[in-house]
């Protein structure tokens, strides 16, 4: 299929496939000789390091199926190109979710936010990782071969299902994912909180952190301007809810209520407030650092490298930092692991995303060299562009 002029990342794609079935696209990729680039609906193609060639993307549109949901067993298998909405909307009628909430939103393709292992603010109760229990993939070859599910690991004793998370489709292409599922909460609620200056919302902070509460989310959000703010969710029984909210740090809280379910609450409830949030993190920029740290850091990170805003996940130690442009990365890096989020593709070109050093890098690579020796599954995207 023709691609009329589309570019990836500045090359030039040669062509593009839309398979119908698993088994269409084990074919194509073993007749396949060029390099060879994996796209879902497309929201993450400009995360990684750039790339260096794209002879044929594979669309996986088309792999969209839910082949299995067994609601008392409370697992589904999806095809790839499933995406989140659709999938949590075929759980709700029997109350069930699958808990993830990546920032590119309900649009995003399952196999996407498995290949970027894309987070959002639910990061509190377990990334993409933590609900996966199996994987059908295909390999640069064309051979299928599955992992996972009946907890099926390789000789080493890694999971592969989870080695294949993060990698961009750089090692295999992600055709099917096994999830287990969790109940729908009975209950959520957020308590917002603003505060006038950066101390103050840290002295909250720490408070929250010390306490007995749980948070399904815990966010804190500011700019070097100003406002700052904590966003606080829990996610539980009723009356477990209306408990925690009771025993939050004083502050000056407003408090959303949700339903637990599908979040519908008239656009201004707690569902509303929540895709605000994930609209205003799709305004941070030109250039986005994900830094990794201690929770008890989060304060220090944002006070050492001052980025004009931010949006912390306070629970994990993930800061979502937001610069002008890319100066600072190099020092960071000295400090705290950190991964380029979006970046225009001249500092992309300039700087690697993940930056990898020593034994870990070494350690990608051999992964990299096992799994794809000619180096024809995204090419530069992930390890072999650092």
């Amino acid at each position: 299929m023709g691609t009329d002029g589309i570019f990836i990342d500045g090359i030039s794609v040669g062509r593009s496939i839309r398979p119908d079935s698993v088994e269409e696209l084990a074919t194509a990729i073993r007749d396949e000789k060029g390099s060879i680039v994996p796209m879902g609906s497309g929201t993450q193609m400009e995360f990684g390091n750039p790339l260096r060639a794209a002879d044929c993307v594979v669309d996986l549109s088309r792999l969209s199926r839910i082949t299995t949901y067994n609601p008392a067993e409370l697992t589904i298998h999806v095809e790839a190109g499933a995406t989140l909405g659709q999938i949590q909307s075929a759980l709700a009628p029997n109350k069930q979710a699958l808990p993830l909430d990546p920032w590119n939103g309900p649009s995003a393709t399952i196999g996407g936010i498995a290949a970027t292992n894309a987070q959002g603010p639910m990061r509190a109760i377990g990334g993409i990782r933590d609900w996966i229990i199996g994987m059908k993939v295909i390999h640069v070859d064309g051979r299928v071969s599955k992992t996972g599910g009946r907890v099926v690991k390789n000789v080493t004793g890694y999971d592969l299902a989870k080695l294949y998370t993060g990698s961009l489709g750089t090692l295999t292409l992600i055709a099917e994912i096994s999830f287990k599922l969790k109940a729908q909460f009975p209950k959520t609620s957020t308590a917002i909180a603003e505060f006038e200056n950066f101390p103050a919302a840290l002295a909250v902070l720490g408070k929250i952190r010390k306490s007995p509460l749980q948070p399904i989310a815990c966010e804190l959000v500011g700019g070097a301007a100003g406002p700052h703010a904590i966003w606080i969710r829990f996610g539980e029984h009723p009356a477990a809810v209306a408990w925690q909210i009771a025993q939050l740090p004083a502050a000056d809280w407003k408090v959303l209520d949700g339903d637990g379910g599908d979040g519908s609450d008239g656009g201004d409830g707690e569902s509303a407030a929540w895709e605000r949030l994930r609209l205003q993190h799709a305004t941070l920029g030109p250039v986005v650092v994900r830094v990794v740290g201690l929770p008890s850091e989060t304060g220090t990170m944002i006070e050492e490298f001052h980025p004009r805003s931010w949006i912390a996940h306070a629970a994990s130690g993930i800061v979502l930092m937001a610069f002008d442009n890319a100066d600072g990365i190099g020092r960071i890096r000295e400090r705290f692991p950190a991964v380029i989020e979006s970046a225009p593709l001249d500092i992309r070109r300039r700087i690697a995303t993940f930056g990898w050093k020593g034994t870990e890098k070494r350690l990608v690579q051999e992964m990299k060299q096992k799994f794809d020796p000619g180096g024809r599954l995204n090419p530069g995207r992930h390890i072999d562009g650092e």
